[in-house]
């Protein structure tokens, strides 16, 4: 389940399809951009790609494996809440929030509560600047020493 249909939303998306995804549940204020990033789903793959609108908080379906904050909620503020009912989140879920600044968020911070794997969006920076130095040099970065620096800069 993606929560957002902007760029990182599209990005996100196309991973999820090369990973082999099946079905995919798109939630966003906009149904018209929701079912926009629908179409180009399964245009581009035979996936099940649905999208609803956002209203209130996002209840999670039992049947969902993944959660993915694609908004910018929670960016630069360790207290903004995602509208996600948390009474919905369980172990084994896999949570993951695309903000790197804070890593820790507050939907990350809920979801360790209730027993989900977590991934943080600084997790994905640092992966993210670790493909773009190996296309562009051919080196490979310690992913290490890339978080260590980005938690610094953003302390």
């Amino acid at each position: 389940m993606l929560l957002g249909a902007g760029g990182a939303a599209r990005a996100i998306a196309v991973e999820l399809v090369l990973a082999g995804v099946r079905r995919l549940s798109i939630v966003n204020r906009s149904v018209a951009r929701g079912e926009e990033l629908a179409k180009l789903v399964r245009a581009a793959a035979p996936v099940e790609a649905t999208s609803s609108a956002w209203q209130g908080d996002v209840r999670v379906p039992a049947d969902i494996d993944v959660l993915v904050n694609c908004t910018s909620i929670g960016l630069g503020d360790a207290t903004a809440r995602v509208p996600v009912a948390t009474d919905t989140l369980r172990p084994g879920l896999v949570v993951a929030d695309v903000i790197p600044n804070p890593p820790r968020t507050k939907l990350l911070a809920a979801a360790e509560a209730a027993g989900c794997v977590t991934i943080d969006g600084l997790g994905m920076l640092v992966g993210q600047g670790i493909l773009g130095i190996k296309y562009w040099t051919g080196i490979d970065a310690d992913a290490d020493v890339m978080r260590a620096a980005l938690e610094e800069a953003f302390s």
